[in-house]
């Protein structure tokens, strides 16, 4: 059966249909029980006919019996047989019999009640006709037969012998126990009449009672066993589909009964086991997606931004927010919910120090998180979790050499959504990994003094933007800056207020491009700019805004109490894709970045 089959419900032909076969059967098997039962009825119904019968016959065959000794006495011949056959008329017209018949034991009728009869010879060897006639012991008779006789339909016939009296002596040998025979024949027509009448009402009363019972055993079988098989059937037919909550209605308390309660017993485990496999799912799948999101961002914000990407499109929580300690000390946080977009935000601090204060930036994260689970899982390092009506929500910290370098917060998980503690817990142990992972990748690729990228990746990725811009024919700049008398600084306030210009200076440049942009620290004073897919027209434009950024306002050297003016000087080169490599464009940028040095600083010079 396909699968899009499942639902829809069969149609079972009414000939086909189990109840209405059961009730044929019963029908069946009930007309064939009233038909046995009329057929015994008959027998028995011609077994008492006969023996009501029975005792006129004898008195009948034992008056002519005498009447015939007496008669032979005085004298045989035509006129004896005659006047027995006038008192077989006399014993009919006193009787229910019909005909009697005097016969001797060669089967010759002698005398009887129907003179066309007589003179006429019976069988009485195995003739059915003729009852025991050839027996000639005493104690078989009186014996009974019906015959079927064309004109008068079924015959009851009792035959009785005429024993030999002590008169008969004379004549006849003393060893001869019967010499003649007396048949009385009854009509059985009127009982025939009677059985037809009941056997018509019984008919009636067995259609009528057979189809109540069918009726009766149709309705009794659709309540007691097809009602729960429907319910079963149906039930299975929507766990198939994929409703898992399906379960079938217990009705009773028989046999079906145990078996819809196996049935839901079995769907439950089916819905258990499908819970299971769907949480393991989830768990792998959400898992892998981790890894390889992981894998793919290295960098602390884009691990951030990742993580929190993934389980919102996993999870499809209401809110979700990671906070991660930065390589030099520093925080950032990728936030994202429901219809809301990506908020990122970071800054100064130890994150686990950070998160129990009222930081300013932190305000607009934490606003919608329940407080009590952020700080208790900031507290205890351990996984808090909370289910109510609006779903599941949870605070996982990630914990690295036992500090907290990492917190995950999860708000309002749909209850469809299998998440237990336990892929929590492994999500934990990917997660510190990654973070892991992320903070060694970072560090290496970062300077640490203004967390611009170091001079080692600014080349490989300026390798990497030639390649790209030579393959996809797209422009590629690059700014070389310098600050100005910088070496004044350290002279003047000290190392700690050129550290503090480094810093103030990096951000200033920082702030001035774009996100696909790349600003390292080429060494010392000097900085670095990638900028890919840009032409050579807006590069001029681009130096300026920083020329000017840098020289807006002087810098706060804080414990000096001094605010120090500062500028600083740019060089400016396009990539020429035919001639140039990344160590070239280096240098040109780097003479145009000599030329604004010679010609009076705190200028831009592009080298075309």
């Amino acid at each position: 059966m396909k699968t899009q089959d499942l639902g829809v419900k069969l149609k079972v032909r009414l000939w086909n249909s189990v109840p209405v076969r059961l009730g044929l059967g019963v029908l069946l098997i009930t007309w064939a029980a009233l038909a046995l039962a009329l057929l015994l009825f008959a027998r028995q119904q011609e077994r008492q006919f006969a023996e009501q019968h029975m005792s006129d016959a004898r008195k009948d065959s034992s008056a002519i019996a005498a009447d015939l000794a007496q008669r032979m006495l005085s004298g045989g011949g035509r006129e004896v047989w005659n006047d027995v056959s006038s008192d077989t008329v006399r014993h009919t017209e006193m009787t229910s019999a019909e005909r009697i018949l005097v016969f001797t034991a060669g089967g010759t009728i002698k005398a009887g009640s129907d003179v066309g009869a007589i003179g006429t010879r019976i069988e009485v060897k195995d003739n059915p006709e003729c009852p025991k006639c050839d027996s000639v012991r005493a104690g078989d008779f009186p014996a009974f037969g019906t015959i079927n006789d064309p004109e008068r339909g079924r015959v009851l016939r009792i035959v009785s012998p005429i024993p030999i009296s002590q008169a008969c002596m004379r004549c006849h040998e003393q060893r001869d126990s019967a010499r003649s025979f007396v048949a009385v024949d009854f009509d059985m027509r009127p009982l025939e009449r009677s059985a037809a009448e009941r056997r018509d009402a019984m008919l009636a009363m067995g259609l009528v009672a057979g189809f109540l019972v069918m009726a009766l055993t149709a309705l009794l079988f659709r309540r007691l066993v097809m009602q729960s098989i429907d319910a079963i059937s149906r039930s299975a037919i929507r766990l198939a589909s994929g409703d898992l909550t399906a379960r079938a209605k217990v009705l009773g308390r028989n046999e079906l009964s145990l078996l819809a309660r196996d049935f839901n017993h079995m769907a439950a485990r089916i819905e258990e086991q499908v819970a299971h496999i769907e949480a393991a799912h989830t768990e792998s799948e959400l898992l892998y997606t981790l890894v390889v999101e992981a894998s793919k961002n290295l960098e602390t914000g884009e691990v951030a931004t990742g993580v929190s990407r993934v389980l919102l499109e996993k999870l499809r929580p209401r809110q979700v927010a990671f906070f991660l300690e930065t390589a030099d000390g520093g925080w950032t946080c990728a936030a994202r919910g429901t219809g809301r977009d990506e908020r990122v935000a970071s800054g100064e601090g130890v994150l686990e120090e950070v998160l129990g204060t009222d930081a300013e930036q932190l305000r607009p994260l934490l606003a919608s998180m329940p407080a009590q689970i952020v700080a208790d899982a900031r507290r205890t390092q351990k996984l808090q979790l909370t289910r109510d009506a609006g779903g599941l929500t949870f605070a996982l910290p990630v914990v690295a050499d036992t500090r907290l370098v990492g917190l995950l917060v999860c708000i309002g998980i749909p209850a469809t959504i299998q998440v237990g503690e336990e892929l929590i817990e492994n999500l934990g142990v990917h997660l510190t990994l990654a973070v892991i992972n992320s903070r060694n990748y970072t560090g290496a690729i970062t300077d640490g003094l203004t967390r611009l990228k170091n001079k080692r990746y600014g080349l490989i990725r300026l390798e990497e933007a030639v390649y790209a811009a030579k393959r996809y024919k797209s422009g590629l700049g690059l700014l070389m800056c310098d600050i100005d008398h910088f070496k004044r600084v350290n002279d003047s306030y000290g190392h700690p207020a050129g550290d503090a210009v480094l810093r103030e200076v990096s951000r200033r440049i920082a702030a001035c491009v774009r996100k696909t942009d790349i600003v390292l620290r080429y060494g010392g004073e000097e900085f670095m700019l990638i900028l890919p897919q840009t032409d050579s027209d807006p590069l001029v434009a681009i130096g300026d805004k920083i020329r000017q950024a840098v020289s807006a306002t002087p810098v706060d050297l804080g414990a000096a109490e001094v605010l120090l003016p500062l500028t600083i000087s740019v060089g400016v080169a396009a990539l020429h894709p035919d001639s140039d490599s990344g160590e070239t464009l280096i240098a040109r940028a780097d003479a145009a970045l000599y030329r604004a040095k010679e010609g009076g600083r705190n200028r831009v010079e592009f080298d075309r």
